[in-house]
């Protein structure tokens, strides 16, 4: 996997949400890491007549924490 381009690291003390490229580098670059732990698996595919980009990740699947948020389970730190 590689990345689009560089991730922006935020100032101390600013609040903001990353913008589409950042939110993309972020998110291949913890594919990138996942892929090294447990092997990330990757398919092109329709859906509804949509391009739809799937990433499966070995040995995890999600879950959810008493607050109602998702986590995903099953990635222990090799």
């Amino acid at each position: 996997m590689v990345l689009p381009g560089s991730i922006q690291v935020q100032r101390r003390g600013a609040r903001r949400l990353p913008n589409l490229g950042e939110a993309l580098s972020l998110a291949l670059g913890a594919l990138g890491t996942l892929n090294r732990l447990s092997g990330v698996k990757i398919h092109n595919t329709e859906m509804d007549g949509h391009p739809v980009a799937l990433a499966l990740i070995e040995g995890a699947q999600f879950g959810e924490d008493a607050e109602g948020n998702t986590t995903l389970e099953g990635m222990e730190d090799k």
